[in-house]
């Protein structure tokens, strides 16, 4: 067979090594700090005694802010550091090319607080460890969830958190019927079991949940990415943005600002990346919001609430500046000249070398990522496809076993992700459901083996090597995939569609936006075939849509997944006695609170998994690489690459410090 040309137009090593030493010309030493900040590097240790910022020693000293011991909290949270006690001072430079990751900075780095948190060492997407909380006490249904707030954290502003501030996002944002589905956080499932919690303030540092079903994922659900605005709503300020709480003048200040409604204005007020007025509990505050500039600024909070082991209150770092740039390619060119302190994700699998090699002359080091993802690309046939004869042939797992021998996976990684990965199924990464058979079954590349499969599945070939379906006709696979979210599965699908073409299977490949994309795929189901990546390796019982049905986004049978969500859904089908089963499971681990229980139930999951093949994985996805500069310190030499896990917040991004 003749390979086909890939499409992705890469960036040549020489060409590369050129830019980078074209820039490392125009910002050598000596040129102004490309933050555009005033020099504020810091000093060589924190002095014997001083247990805060010297800017804000200079405040109290002047009276314009509280003594230390009055704005922390009873009991600080203690955070250990990765490698020393660090020093005050400095400005940690980052970059992003793309808005959406610009607007996450909030919950990767700057304000990953939750009322529990990911543990940094996080391993099976189960581990949480006491934050805003020191502790919870749950009933033995798993219905109950009793919360114990640390006393005495506050506000940026100087206000106390409260039990108030919670039950304010539950009941006024999460679930106030006139703001759910006006932003994308709005009511995550995560906080529903049998319907929305009943949320009671017991008192100040007191907080009950109490839902009508188990909820024996709670926990970990409130670690997740999608609860953020859970505890960081301050009532005392966003009360009067809320017609709940003011009749007098909520309508002028909606026609000062210019926007259409008062749900704009609230949504507006309470983003931390827009509004600098909105207090945080996070170590840093906005102070150049998004929008104004093509930088975005973050400010220490003098209110900040935890503290190294020697008692030193953090965060270290002054200021945290990000630049919106046009094009990811600068980032990397900036990163490899070391004008960015700590970049989570540099190049690709085509740059791991370059980036590793210019870092003695970057003045760098470079960190592994480890993703979350179990496969670069999944590729999922719709087994309720609108089409009833495509249906009756990817319902047919003998004919998806034919197509998987088909893929020559080794050339896939060699031409497309160069050399990095092996063949893999989706099947966890993590070690603790690792399981061989499930993640290796059906990746040997054998031409024969996969005629043999599809000869067995009943579709013989005509005379012109076509494999014939029930209806009489050619088969023939539409594959629509968002062309714009990743440029690697072009060239993997390109060289996929002359493999199936080799066992007599015609493949039309429909690239799209990924806006058109989840409209075509997730909303509507419409689609005969698609790819995505494929997550939850790390988090199989938080992101169970690639094992089973569990909601739309199932896409080898999104109809399925409707059904397990509502039954009676417009697009709902009910599945077949495999998935039934599997969401019989996964209702058995949602209601219990007992781990060990949780973990044995998932096993039999995906034991079924294996069973039901429903979709064809294609490899590993290569490591990542970050880049930290040499003045950066205490960022550690490995952490997760995840959504779920927001990297790098669980690393407690606070105790990172600037040292030349």
């Amino acid at each position: 067979m003749t390979t086909p040309q890939l499409s992705r137009r890469r960036l040549g090593a020489t060409a590369l090594a050129s830019a980078i030493a074209l820039l490392a010309a125009a910002c050598s030493p000596g040129s102004s700090d490309s933050s555009g900040l005033p020099d504020d590097e810091p000093d060589n240790a924190i002095a014997e005694g001083q247990n805060e910022a010297p800017e804000l020693a200079e405040m109290v000293e002047a009276g314009e802010l509280p003594p230390l011991e009055e704005r922390l909290p009873e009991e600080p949270l203690v955070v250990d550091v990765v490698d020393e006690i660090g020093v005050y001072g400095g400005t940690w430079r980052r970059a992003e090319s793309e808005v959406t990751e610009l607007e996450v900075t909030e919950r990767r780095h700057i304000g990953y607080e939750r009322l529990f948190n990911w543990t940094p060492e996080w391993e099976g997407g189960s581990e949480t460890t006491p934050n805003i909380a020191t502790s919870v006490d749950v009933n033995d249904d798993g219905t109950e969830f009793t919360f114990h707030l640390r006393e005495g954290i506050r506000w940026s502003d100087g206000e106390l958190f409260t039990a108030d501030d919670i039950v304010f996002a539950v009941e006024d944002y999460y679930f106030n019927d006139q703001l759910t589905g006006a932003t994308d956080v709005a009511a995550p499932t995560h906080l529903v079991s049998g319907g929305p919690p009943e949320v009671e303030a017991v008192d100040d540092y007191t907080v009950t949940f109490t839902f009508s079903q188990p909820h024996g994922l709670f926990l970990q659900g409130i670690a997740e990415w999608a609860t953020q605005r859970l505890t960081s709503l301050p009532r005392h300020y966003l009360e009067q943005f809320h017609p709940d709480y003011n009749d007098d003048n909520l309508d002028e200040l909606v026609a000062e600002s210019g926007m259409g409604n008062w749900v704009d204005l609230f949504v507006d007020r309470s983003d931390p990346m827009r509004n600098p007025d909105l207090p945080v509990i996070y170590a840093w505050q906005v102070t150049q919001p998004f929008g104004e500039n093509t930088q975005v600024i973050f400010e220490r909070n003098p209110y900040y609430w935890k503290v190294d082991p020697e008692g030193n209150q953090l965060p270290y770092i002054d200021r945290h500046v990000v630049d919106l740039v046009e094009d990811a390619e600068l980032i990397k060119l900036q990163a490899m000249n070391g004008e960015l302190d700590f970049q989570r994700g540099v190049g690709g699998p085509a740059d791991r070398a370059l980036i590793m090699d210019n870092a003695e002359q970057g003045g760098y080091r470079t960190i592994t990522t480890e993703p979350d993802h179990m496969n670069t690309m999944a590729i999922h046939l719709n087994q309720t496809t609108p089409d009833e004869t495509k249906r009756e042939i990817f319902r047919n797992k003998d004919f998806r076993i034919g197509l998987s021998h088909a893929i020559n996976r080794e050339e896939i990684i060699e031409l497309v992700y160069f050399g990095q990965g092996e063949p893999y199924q989706m099947s966890p990464s993590t070690e603790l459901f690792y399981d061989e058979e499930l993640a290796k079954q059906y990746t040997e590349y054998d031409v024969d083996l996969a005629n043999q499969y599809l000869d067995d599945a009943g579709y013989e070939t005509d005379d012109q090597g076509r494999r014939i379906g029930p209806d009489g006709e050619p088969i023939s696979i539409t594959i629509d995939y968002a062309s714009d979210v990743n440029d690697d599965w072009s060239d993997a699908l390109e060289l996929i569609e002359g493999y199936w073409e080799e066992v007599g299977v015609q493949v039309e490949l429909n690239g799209m936006s990924r806006s058109l994309h989840t409209e075509v795929v997730r909303q509507n189901g419409e689609h005969e075939a698609t790819v995505w990546t494929g997550s939850g390796g790390l988090v199989p019982f938080m992101q169970t849509h690639w094992y089973f049905p569990s909601t739309s986004a199932a896409d080898f049978a999104s109809a399925w997944g409707d059904w397990y969500m509502d039954p009676d859904s417009p697009n709902a089908e009910e599945p077949a006695e495999g998935p039934r089963r599997q969401m019989e499971l996964y209702d058995q681990i949602k209601a219990t609170v007992d781990q060990d229980e949780q973990i044995e139930l998932m096993r039999e999951l995906l034991e079924i998994l294996k069973e039901e093949f429903y979709s064809i994985g294609i490899s590993t996805p290569p490591q990542g690489i970050g880049v930290v500069t040499d003045r950066m310190h205490n960022v550690p030499d490995q952490m997760y690459n995840s959504t779920s896990w927001p990297t790098p917040g669980p690393t407690n991004t606070i105790q990172y410090f600037i040292r030349e």
